[in-house]
């Protein structure tokens, strides 16, 4: 996309985006200031009557009236953007911004914000808390106030797993069953509140409030030049054709490889075809599933089974060649970044990573393009992303003095979200600063309709960590490794579900 082009598309979605929140704002002040709307409380952010027509996303508007709270502090807990290992703005851009600064994503969460603060006078705040002395310091907040019957926040944006680990504990309200919420609505992922809920019931949910998560699903990054340099065919060309399957796939990666230094050894001073983070991302892109849900919505074990076997199969086959390097855990330490950096260092065909990496990705000498992981065969239905466990879940800690207030607000932030600021973060922040082509835009809207969650995964079972171990330990028998130890995690995650089924 030419500079002429980009400044056109963020001209006309500023544009557009801000028309959305003027009749809300008043004479607020650009700046940031607190004065207030001297002017008639519209009660609408846009008037229905002009947008109705162009805008199919205003029938969902919840239709909410406009409520005096006097004042309530409605409070986000959340982790802070300080992680080493996640280097980017996943966890506060999404709920409050302080004021307007010009980056469409912050201004547009401000007006937002603004708009629902002045029609339903109240006042939304947010404690942050630094990933780097542990995630789980607004959880355990959370948990400490529940006990001693206070309340914390209104809406905690957690660790998926921990999150569920403090469900357990009864920290959280029933999502499902919540006033004012109607997790029917499209702006509510019903794929991740389908995989989180247990009996019916969803402590840990995610609504497009939590549009950050995206960034956390898994896809694959491929260098161009190298694609050129081998006459490799195009991946673009594979997923539009439904030819973008694991066999393919590990036929490209034989291209590729090469002993850079000529010492004879293969390590990270090499080139390779496929640069490997996890084996698992294979497990639920081939369409398998370690539990799955009987007709009561309880998870129940299904993971040995004839395609989970044959995905394990090409998995190890794909992970385990001479010309993927394979070191997990090694972006997560060192100096190095491990597997990115010799991406970066067009040490690399392909790389499987978070979405999320691509901002380490913005100064590559090449131009690199993505795609979702492979299907197992070109009979599967659809694409499969799984969602990393590190991405922000929502919920909703016990003890609010007015429930119906709280769920209001949700789902209004919920729907605003969902219609005016998803459009900014895909049209320009897409568009624009994450990608470097148009198509790369049409693979990121097929991996943000692929979102899956495991309930064996939500829950924290090791069942996952047995798959990569026994991939990268290089173990082509993966049976008898469950048979070993699918007592013990059976056991744990059904002391889970046990304890998320005795909660009243």
């Amino acid at each position: 996309m030419n500079i002429k082009k980009i400044i056109c598309l963020m001209i006309v979605l500023t544009m557009a985006v801000l028309p959305v929140f003027s009749a809300s704002c008043g004479n607020k002040t650009e700046s940031g200031g607190n004065e207030k709307n001297t002017g008639e409380n519209t009660g609408e952010a846009v008037s229905e009557s002009s947008t109705e027509a162009t805008d199919p996303k205003i029938q969902y508007d919840p239709k909410f009236e406009p409520i005096d709270m006097g004042g309530y502090e409605f409070k986000f807990g959340t982790r802070a953007d300080d992680a080493p290992y996640h280097p980017y703005a996943v966890h506060t851009r999404d709920l409050y911004a302080e004021t307007v600064n010009g980056d469409l994503i912050n201004d547009a969460t401000y007006k937002r914000n603004t708009y629902i603060e002045e029609k339903y006078n109240c006042v939304i705040k947010m404690d942050s808390f630094i990933e780097s002395a542990g995630e789980n310091q607004s959880n355990a907040i959370a948990e400490k106030a529940v006990k001693a019957g206070d309340k914390s926040y209104d809406l905690l944006m957690t660790h998926m797993m921990m999150g569920f680990d403090s469900a357990t504990k009864g920290t959280f309200y029933d999502i499902a069953a919540f006033p004012n919420i109607d997790i029917t609505k499209p702006y509510w992922n019903h794929g991740a509140n389908e995989g989180c809920s247990i009996g019916h019931r969803l402590y840990v949910g995610l609504s497009d409030l939590s549009f950050s998560t995206n960034e956390n699903l898994y896809c694959i990054f491929f260098n161009k030049k190298l694609i050129q340099d081998y006459s490799i065919e195009d991946p673009y060309k594979l997923v539009r054709d439904n030819n973008w399957t694991f066999d393919k796939f590990a036929e490209l990666t034989k291209n590729g490889a090469m002993d850079l230094n000529g010492d004879g050894k293969w390590d990270n001073q090499d080139q390779y075809g496929y640069i490997s983070t996890a084996a698992v991302e294979f497990l639920w892109a081939g369409g398998g599933h370690m539990m799955k849900k009987d007709a009561d919505d309880i998870p129940v074990i299904d993971f040995i089974n004839e395609r989970v076997l044959s995905i394990y199969d090409k998995t190890y086959a794909i992970v385990n060649s001479d010309t993927t390097y394979s070191k997990e855990k090694e972006w997560f330490t060192g100096s190095t970044r491990g597997g990115i950096t010799m991406f970066d260092n067009s040490q690399g065909v392909f790389y499987g990573n978070q979405l999320a990496r691509v901002n380490e990705l913005r100064n590559t000498n090449f131009d690199f393009g993505i795609v979702p992981f492979p299907k197992l065969d070109s009979a599967q239905e659809r694409y499969y992303s799984y969602v990393d466990g590190h991405a922000s879940m929502m919920a909703i800690p016990l003890n609010l003095p007015h429930p119906d207030w709280t769920g209001a607000i949700i789902e209004e932030l919920s729907y605003l979200s969902y219609k005016d600021i998803l459009p900014v973060y895909y049209d320009v922040v897409l568009n624009v600063k994450l990608v470097r082509d148009e198509e790369s835009v049409e693979m990121l809207k097929i991996l943000f309709d692929s979102k899956v969650f495991d309930p064996a995964y939500v829950m924290g079972g090791d069942f996952w960590t047995m798959w990569n171990d026994t991939i990268y330990q290089k173990k082509a028998d993966f049976v008898s490794t469950y048979e070993k130890k699918q007592a013990a995690s059976l056991r744990a995650i059904q002391k889970k579900i046990d304890a998320v089924l005795a909660l009243q």
